[in-house]
């Protein structure tokens, strides 16, 4: 997968979306700074929402329903409609911003809510995210997936089926995609940690080997996003703010710059950490290896011609790399020595060969 000039995959490095959402607070100048601010901490991309209330929420609906149904969006002071169409993104600000995105070697990434929307972005967008909510919108999938354009798909509160269906309509014209594993609980509380269901990564390198994975993570800390690398995710979507205690419905749950950078550079040290998946001496170990295993020594000194008997070895640091090692027993036991071996001297296969 390539978003704008970067490859994003199992072997290069971990691509990082700094999710600015609603956070502009309705200023375009809020807007370009967090595009820089993002930035200047090291993300890869940032990413808005497209949306209108009107295509999105149902006003009607949400009144409607029952009082058990309790979200974060209970909490709102205003309606759902009237919160989403004052976090609502000015679609006239999208060049300016992609512009700007650019200007500071950032890829520009929007989840367009509407099929209107998906072919209004296209000429500014360096990659299309679906976020979890319309990953059963199988006609925003169809239009998405005509663009041949990268895509990212969450998943979060999705079943498995819904899954495989949404993939399978996008890959029939697009193979360009990234999948993420997504809890969509924006309460932001640690107790959330519980339901991140990380292996679901497992589940989805078997049934899609050839897409890469990611996280979208709404957690207020990094932890989970550190664990999912490990687990095969390689983009990796955060929510982004400079000021949590803003009032907006992004904030609240966002991570802070220095965090951002924090998170980054634990990323990238684990990384360094994962390797090839080859068990071998590691360069830092070839000196340890010798002074830490045993290997096959003479308890007397042994004289040439005399045959080697266990009562005669004992087994003791350091092995030197032409020493015989303690699996080895049987390559020297009961064989003639052809030169004699002094008390505690290591016993090497020149001495019998």
């Amino acid at each position: 997968m390539k978003i704008k000039n970067k490859k994003i995959g199992i072997n290069y490095p971990t691509y990082f979306i700094a999710e600015i959402g609603s956070n502009f607070d309705g200023k375009i100048t809020r807007a370009k700074d967090l595009i820089k601010l993002a930035a200047e901490n090291d993300a890869d991309a940032v990413k808005f929402q497209h949306y209108t209330a009107e295509t999105l929420v149902s006003e009607r609906g949400f009144k409607d329903l029952k009082e058990n149904v309790k979200t974060h969006q209970s909490k709102w002071e205003k309606s759902v409609s009237e919160t989403y169409d004052k976090a609502s993104l000015n679609k006239e600000w999208t060049e300016e911003l992609s512009e700007t995105a650019h200007e500071n070697e950032l890829g520009f990434i929007t989840s367009p809510y509407s099929l209107d929307l998906v072919d209004y972005v296209e000429p500014y967008v360096d990659a299309y995210k679906i976020g979890s909510g319309d990953i059963t919108f199988n006609e925003i999938l169809k239009k998405v997936a005509k663009k041949n354009m990268p895509t990212i798909l969450a998943s979060g509160a999705s079943e498995m089926k819904e899954v495989k269906n949404a993939i399978k309509i996008l890959t029939k014209e697009n193979t360009d995609l990234c999948l993420m594993q997504c809890n969509t609980n924006y309460e932001g509380k640690v107790e959330s940690s519980k339901y991140q269901n990380l292996c679901v990564l497992n589940t989805f390198k078997k049934n899609f080997p050839n897409i890469t994975l990611g996280l979208s993570c709404h957690l207020p800390n990094s932890l989970s996003v550190l664990a999912s690398i490990v687990f095969g995710s390689r983009v990796i979507e955060k929510h982004f703010t400079d000021d949590r205690e803003r009032v907006g419905p992004d904030h609240g749950f966002a991570i802070m710059p220095k965090e951002w950078k924090k998170m980054i550079e634990d990323v990238r040290l684990i990384e360094s950490m994962m390797g090839d998946g080859k068990k071998v001496v590691e360069k830092n170990e070839e000196m340890t290896v010798i002074v830490q295993q045993r290997c096959i020594r003479a308890k007397r000194k042994i004289n040439k011609g005399e045959r080697v008997k266990k009562e005669l070895i004992n087994f003791l640091r350091p092995c030197p790399k032409n020493a015989v090692k303690p699996y080895n027993l049987n390559l020297i036991i009961g064989k003639e020595l052809i030169k004699e071996v002094e008390e505690g001297e290591h016993i090497t296969l020149d001495h019998i060969i």
